[in-house]
């Protein structure tokens, strides 16, 4: 008999969730999800084509693992670059598990959508029947939108696995050349954790200097352009930390390095909606070539700068 898949009735949470395990629990499982996702936000590696590879026909675990370690190391071989998924798929209705699993795998490829699923077909076909397998695929148009998906984060008909089966979540096809920094040099895993590590202690520390600084708002007036030379020489005498809290303060976010600001920041500029639109601009070319790692944080998760901060604003 074939052992079953799923999980019939997970629990909703326990006290070792925070592990953030994919089988413990729901609120376990969201933990582990949102992990990943930030991970692949935070990857340089952007996926283009979602290719999906569903089983089915029904197979014993030990079967399921030989199955996906030749596959995968036979698309690594053909120059899949990728981040894999694995489910447990639905009926037709979506109402109900079925004890099969599938595989979405987010690839970034420049070959043709039906190259793709040729190639991954013909691997099946390797060790499987062609009635055995489906293989799909859809464009990925916005990954920062698409990720959530992926890792099926807060997704109330998403089942679990059983505990013990030794089927992992993820997948990586092509290690080295799918984490990546930016600028697509190699990285591994462990520095994108090391990073998330260090943005959520830095948020910890950095939200309990928050201060929040009022303005007074002014109806438009007439204005003269921003005289260059004169807003130089104040800025030129300014810190990195003073102007980033400037920045913040016409943005009305808060300010985070004790910036006692001047009276004509809060109250004259608030008439002249033009030279404030020039100071934003002229002021975040400054801060955004700070070497100061809080700055840096700030711009990511008070304004939305980088990918990651603005999905967690």
């Amino acid at each position: 008999m074939i052992e079953r898949l799923y999980q019939l009735n997970p629990p909703e949470m326990t006290a070792w969730d925070k592990s953030g395990s994919f089988t413990l629990s729901r609120r376990s499982y969201n933990i582990g999800a949102m992990h990943e996702a930030i991970a692949l936000l935070i990857n340089g590696t952007v996926p283009n084509y979602n290719i999906r590879l569903n089983y089915r026909i029904e197979m014993p675990v030990k079967r399921i693992r030989e199955l996906w370690k030749l596959h995968s190391r036979r698309l690594e071989r053909e120059g899949i670059v990728a981040r894999v998924a694995m489910e447990v798929t639905k009926n037709q209705w979506r109402t109900r598990p079925v004890n099969r699993p599938h595989y979405h795998i987010a690839c970034c490829d420049d070959r043709k959508p039906s190259e793709l699923i040729k190639l991954v077909k013909d691997i099946c076909l390797k060790e499987m029947p062609k009635g055995a397998f489906m293989v799909t695929h859809k464009r990925i148009v916005d990954w920062s939108v698409a990720v959530w998906y992926f890792v099926k984060y807060r997704k109330r008909n998403n089942y679990l696995f059983r505990t013990g089966l030794g089927l992992q979540k993820f997948y990586t096809i092509s290690r080295k050349s799918w984490w990546t920094y930016n600028d697509g040099t190699p990285r591994t895993k462990a520095s994108i954790i090391d990073e998330m590590v260090d943005f959520n202690n830095r948020k910890h520390r950095l939200t309990r200097l928050e201060k929040f600084i009022p303005v007074k708002r002014r109806v438009a007036e007439w204005e003269f352009p921003i005289k260059q030379d004169i807003l130089k020489g104040i800025l030129d005498n300014e810190t990195d930390e003073v102007l980033y809290d400037w920045f913040s303060i016409l943005l009305g976010k808060p300010t985070i390095f004790q910036t006692e600001p001047p009276k004509w920041l809060l109250d004259n500029l608030q008439s002249q909606p033009l030279k404030i639109y020039d100071l934003l601009n002229i002021l975040y070319a400054r801060i955004s070539q700070s070497t100061n790692p809080d700055i840096i944080f700030c711009i990511r998760y008070y304004h939305g700068y980088n990918k990651w901060g603005k999905e967690q604003q």
